[in-house]
């Protein structure tokens, strides 16, 4: 397939290195406007902590339309401003993939005429230094339809092109309810992690079992009125499931804070903050860890 993969940070270079194995794959890369210059190569290493380098295919104006695939590796609060600037230059034959942390206003991108998936992705994987990614952790990742139609013969091509670079990979025809659970976790495991700067394994303390069962209530309630009944109990079983299995990561939002980045917070426990204060829901734990997310932020 022809791929553009939007972002240059640690999931957009994971999914870089995993997709060009693949010689039958024609793989790009379109880097953040924040980039000078880009170099000829790019270092990847693996989950057997191996380590190779690609040459760096660079995706420019000429290029774009030919992807059949575009593949948004991006943080929350840069996907408008990574997509909407080049809607009109994806061939409307492409797929639009969206693969970042945390829920956005899908309304902004009413206009693509493209069919657009959910990519959500448990694996883990760290930038070690610009255009240099390292696999981190063995997960899974989940593709779902968000909006537009799509022929069965390509979209049984696109999960074989993702389940072959990166396995395992689930087609769900409820992805809200998958977004709903990763975000959950996400705030769980983020700001706990960013704000007390310990690797995910350290959550399985006792320690974290009241703020835990807290966020994950209130959490609840607000997907309720949302439509989507969760379980508290079996989210807190998932997201100590992913701690674990990740226990040697830094979280995203963590190592945002120790580099000095902003955070994907808004769009993480902030989303469940802002749909609390439609539906006149309290949930001061939320509150509490965006507010010092925050506060260490600069």
């Amino acid at each position: 397939m022809n791929i553009t993969i939007l972002g240059q940070g640690a999931i957009g270079l994971l999914w870089y290195h995993q997709l060009a194995k693949d010689a039958s794959n024609h793989v790009s890369l379109m880097c953040s406007a924040r980039v000078e210059s880009a170099p000829l190569i790019t270092t990847f290493t693996d989950i057997n902590n191996q380590t190779t380098n690609r040459a760096l295919i660079l995706t420019t104006n000429d290029t774009l339309p030919n992807a059949e695939l575009i593949l948004l590796c991006v943080k929350s609060y840069h996907v408008a401003t990574a997509l909407l600037p080049i809607a009109k230059q994806i061939n409307a034959n492409a797929t639009v993939i969206f693969c970042h942390n945390g829920m956005i206003d899908f309304k902004q991108f009413a206009s693509l005429t493209q069919p657009c998936y959910a990519l959500l992705t448990t694996h883990g994987s760290k930038r070690v230094k610009p255009f240099h990614a390292q696999h981190t952790g063995l997960g899974h990742n989940d593709l779902g339809l968000l909006s537009g139609d799509q022929a069965e013969i390509v979209q049984k091509k696109i999960v074989y092109t993702l389940s072959k670079a990166l396995p395992s990979l689930t087609l769900s025809d409820n992805i809200k309810m998958k977004q709903w659970l990763k975000l959950a976790i996400n705030c769980v495991i983020n700001p706990i992690t960013a704000i007390d700067n310990i690797e995910n394994g350290q959550l399985l303390s006792n320690t974290y079992d009241t703020v835990i069962e807290t966020l994950l209530n209130e959490i609840v309630a607000v997907a309720r009125y949302k439509g989507i009944i969760l379980s508290s109990s079996e989210l807190k079983m998932q997201a100590l499931t992913v701690a674990n299995n990740t226990r040697k990561n830094c979280s995203s939002m963590r190592s945002d804070i120790l580099q000095h980045r902003k955070t994907e917070i808004d769009y993480i426990n902030g989303y469940i903050i802002n749909i609390a204060k439609e539906a006149g829901i309290p949930v001061p734990e939320n509150e509490r860890l965006l507010q010092q997310v925050k506060d260490l932020e600069i």
